[in-house]
């Protein structure tokens, strides 16, 4: 097939190319012309003498086409319809004189050579589009890297330029402050030079002074110790005379002298030991008026021993001896003692701080997690022999993070906190006065107020008094936080324990650790009956270590009063006193 496809390629009018060029518009304007109807006779002749002679030598007498002038655009042209009625131009070959097979092979062979030609024109059309475009795209990014580097050298200049401009002006200011400052700095060495020559001078002026006071200082003590040593000469006597005549010392309360027999046998060297008979307080009023303890110094008394004498207020002072001028109370709390009717007989009155702190502190701790723990109901339904009860107690708390408020921030108020904060409490707290930054260790003052309204666990730890009595109440109640824990080592009396009944009963309160009580040693019938209350029987100081110090100390003010006429640890209303 391939040499009849050659053959029928030699054999084709080149006067058709023309016609079906795409995209020429000379071509495309002859082939729109249609071809004529009736052949010449030159024509015939041409046609006939193709027919005859050899394929290259019928090729050569036809007539020359037309020159093709094919144009590109970029954009692309109006489609146009190329279609032409194949049938016709078959019957037109026929009528040429070629035949069928030669037409069917001239078309093939057109239909190629349109197809080559278009895939070749497209092929052209697209390189030099992509061609053009590269180009243009190189200008544009040609034009641009240009301007930029215009822009930057134009901006590294005007940058350069200002730098060094400032770096001008920087210079000329240093230079300035500079002159300045060596400038203040002669004038300031010539006045230090002018200031240290006047202290120089001033210095030796107070030094003169200063001998001369030393002097009047040591003129001064050598006649206060001549002094003194004649109030020890008069002590010793009056010791002598006082061992001498029998000093008398009252001992109240000796059931409760548990360990220091050893320190009060040896007071007996001092002074002579009387211990009531009385067991109730008419009896000892009665003692008392009968002179049993006529001659009597100083009193020893425990906090037990309220149990014979009663408080000791201004009905008994004026009962007692008139030689009686010394109270030395075993105990760091002394609300049993009137202390303004002392004053007013001239009879001092000392107490234990401090040997209390360690012990009461460690029980406060424990009161405080039971109640946080809510321990007490669970406690007591194991003693029932009914495991933790049915139903079971409500969950208790941690102590970490919560609020720990201290109301009287004394010894065992710090010691408390010391405490709390091992176990990841906030401290704060409320005092008659804020405490040096030392003495709070990190604890925050606050007002009595906030105190309330912000602790998650109060701790009462203060001295009970007329002014303190119900410091906790009703009203203080209806500011704290729902479901506080409370927690009293201080004296009952200083929460209103009806209050408290009914802040438990409303849910308000949500345990209670208690030590002390308002009338101990009777309690309020229903705290012993509520399970969400913590309690013991006034134990806060109940140990070997802490009574033994407590007696010791109540012992040594006895001794001190017999030997120099004073006390140690006298308390705080009477220390002018001292």
């Amino acid at each position: 097939m391939a040499a009849p496809s050659l053959m029928a390629t030699e054999l084709l009018p080149r006067f058709l190319l023309p016609r079906l060029s795409w995209g020429a518009p000379l071509a495309s304007a002859r082939a729109a012309r249609p071809f004529p109807s009736v052949q010449s006779s030159d024509q015939r002749r041409s046609f006939s003498a193709i027919q005859a002679g050899p394929v290259a030598r019928r090729c050569s007498h036809r007539v020359e086409s037309p020159i093709l002038q094919r144009a590109f655009h970029a954009t692309a042209l109006r489609q146009r319809d190329h279609h032409f009625d194949t049938l016709k131009f078959v019957k037109r070959l026929q009528s040429e004189g070629f035949t069928e097979e030669q037409s069917a092979a001239m078309m093939k062979v057109l239909n190629d050579v349109i197809e080559e030609s278009i895939q070749n024109l497209t092929r052209t059309m697209i390189l030099r589009e992509d061609a053009a475009k590269a180009t243009y795209t190189q200008k544009v990014d040609f034009a641009k890297l240009r301007s930029e580097l215009l822009s930057a050298d134009s901006t590294e200049s005007t940058t350069t330029r200002t730098a060094h401009e400032r770096l001008t002006n920087d210079i000329a200011k240093l230079s300035n402050r500079l002159r300045d400052e060596i400038s203040r700095t002669q004038a300031s060495v010539r006045l230090d030079l002018n200031l240290e020559k006047g202290r120089i001078r001033e210095e030796a002026v107070g030094q003169e002074l200063q001998i001369k006071e030393t002097e009047t200082k040591i003129e001064q003590e050598v006649a206060a110790l001549r002094e003194k040593l004649e109030q020890v000469k008069f002590q010793t006597l009056q010791w002598l005379m006082g061992v001498c005549t029998g000093f008398a010392a009252l001992m109240l309360g000796a059931w409760r002298l548990l360990i220091a027999h050893s320190t009060w046998a040896s007071l007996s060297s001092v002074a002579q030991i009387i211990t009531p008979k009385a067991t109730n307080r008419e009896e000892f009023i009665q003692e008392v008026r009968d002179g049993a303890f006529d001659g009597v110094t100083a009193a020893y008394r425990t906090f037990s021993s309220v149990s014979i004498t009663g408080r000791i207020d201004a009905e008994l002072i004026g009962s007692l001896p008139k030689t009686l001028k010394f109270i030395c109370h075993n105990g760091a709390g002394y609300d049993q003692i009137d202390v303004a009717a002392c004053t007013a007989q001239s009879i001092r009155v000392s107490n234990t701080p401090n040997a209390v702190d360690d012990a009461t502190a460690d029980l406060t701790i424990w009161l405080l997690l039971g109640a946080l723990r809510n321990l007490p109901a669970s406690m007591a339904s194991l003693r029932r022999g009914a495991w933790r009860g049915n139903p079971t107690p409500r969950l208790g708390h941690d102590p970490q993070g919560k609020v720990l408020g201290i109301l009287g921030m004394g010894g065992i108020g710090r010691n408390v906190a010391r405490r709390a904060r091992a176990f990841g409490m906030l401290i704060r707290y409320h005092n008659r006065s804020q405490l040096s930054p030392e003495l709070e260790e990190g604890a925050e003052y606050v007002d009595f107020e906030t105190l309330l309204k912000e602790s998650d666990v109060l701790s009462l730890n203060l001295p009970l008094n007329p002014r303190t009595r119900h410091t906790i109440s009703a009203p203080q109640f209806d500011l704290m936080k729902s479901g506080i824990v409370i927690v009293n080592t201080a004296r009952g009396a200083v929460m209103d324990e009806a209050a408290l009944v009914q802040a438990l009963e409303a849910g308000q309160v949500a345990s209670v650790g208690l030590d002390v009580y308002e009338n101990e040693p009777a309690i309020h019938p229903a705290l012993i009956g509520n399970e969400n209350v913590l309690l013991v029987p006034h134990m806060g100081t109940w140990t070997v270590e802490t009574e033994t110090r407590m007696e010791e100390l109540a012992i040594g003010n006895v001794r001190l009063a017999a030997e120099e006429g004073r006390l140690k640890t006298i308390v705080p209303e009477q220390r002018e006193l001292a």
